[in-house]
This record gives structure tokens, C-alpha cells and sequence, in this order.
């Protein structure tokens, strides 16, 4: 091999090396809504992502392996609804129902 032509490999691999994303493992996590809206000054918290649902009922996030954990937060105080495991290159379906007047959290592997 010519030092030109193993020059031009080099930089070839380094290049492609550069524009690969390194990132952490990650999983999927979908989160699902049966109800309208949340109360008033309610949000709900994914880890430390805020969730905005906007006009979907639905959302995908993705998320680092390990556990997560949805919150709803109220003013400065908030409460844990679930816990889940999040696998590699898997979708945890977590899905919020209202049910009197309180939200219940059910996941689905």
C-alpha cells in the first residue's frame, strides 16, 4: 500500500469514526395518556425531563438504561407514581389513567 492510498484510509476511517454518535445505551420509554388534560399547575416529570403532551395523547422518549421513575409535581412538592425498568433497544410502555380524581401509573414491558 502507497503511504498516499493509506493516508487517504486513514483519514477515511477517522471521518466515518467522527459522525458515529457515542453515546451511552439507551431504551425507549412511551408514555400514554387516557384523559384530557392534567389539573391545573400540574406537570409531569420523567426523571428530569419535563413531559409537555401539547394535543398528543402519546409521547416516545429516549432514555439512558436503568430505572425511570414518573413524577407529577405540583407547585414545589411532587409525587412518584412509577418506577420501570429501561432495557437496551427496548420500548417500556408506561400509560396514565385518571381514576377519582388521582392519576395511576401502569407499565408494560
Amino acid at each position: 500500500m502507497t503511504p498516499k492510498l493509506a493516508r487517504a484510509v486513514l483519514v477515511a476511517l477517522a471521518v466515518g469514526l467522527a459522525g458515529c454518535g457515542w453515546r451511552e445505551e439507551t431504551g425507549f420509554v412511551e408514555v400514554k395518556k387516557s384523559f384530557a388534560s392534567l389539573a391545573v399547575g400540574d406537570t409531569l416529570i420523567l426523571n428530569a425531563t419535563t413531559l409537555d403532551f401539547g394535543a398528543r395523547s402519546s409521547l416516545i422518549i429516549q432514555h439512558p438504561t436503568g430505572t425511570g421513575s414518573l413524577q407529577v409535581r405540583r407547585g414545589e412538592t411532587s409525587r412518584k407514581l412509577c418506577e420501570f425498568a429501561v432495557r437496551k433497544n427496548r420500548m417500556v410502555t408506561v400509560t396514565l389513567a385518571s381514576v377519582n380524581g388521582g392519576l395511576r401509573c401502569s407499565v408494560q414491558l
